[in-house]
């Protein structure tokens, strides 16, 4: 019971910290100002054209870790729920895949902003990493500590 609460605890708050983060703490890059767009531009062809402003690739990692950190705390919820050992187990284990997906995502998928000096490189995406490491190693814990307690029921 005890390890079931904290380690959904855990899970949860991380969640939290992965939808949080990006978005309030160390805020990435905002979309840019609709003022500041134009709304419609003439082609070469005589039509008009809407051309929408450019977006940052830190805005779309960071709308992907809201959904990671969503499945996190989604997952959490259910370790705190579930009585079974091996459930448990098997939602520790889709939790370090997640955030193997969480890790990835300001890395190699979408990335961050080319520049080294913006906010998005010199804060969130290193947060986003540290959060990823904390919960693989989390999850990983956990499901060795489950391991253990199967195998104590089974002797």
């Amino acid at each position: 019971m005890k390890n079931r609460i904290v380690s959904s605890v855990l899970f949860i708050f991380v969640g939290a910290l992965l939808i949080l983060f990006p978005l309030y703490i160390l805020p990435v890059c905002p979309l840019p100002d609709a003022q500041a767009i134009p709304a419609t531009t003439m082609a070469g062809d005589g039509h008009m054209h809407s051309t929408p402003g450019k977006i940052m690739k830190c805005f779309w990692t960071a709308r992907a870790e809201i959904g990671i950190g969503s499945l996190v705390i989604a997952i959490g919820a259910l370790v705190l729920f579930s009585r079974s050992l091996f459930v448990r187990m098997g939602l520790s284990m889709a939790l370090a895949c997640t955030a193997v997906l969480a890790a990835a995502i300001p890395t190699i998928l979408i990335g961050v902003c080319g520049n080294e000096m913006m906010r998005c490189n010199m804060g969130a995406k290193p947060a986003l990493i540290l959060l990823a490491i904390v919960l693989v190693i989390a999850a990983i814990s956990n499901v060795l500590y489950l391991n253990k307690q199967v195998n104590k029921q089974i002797r």
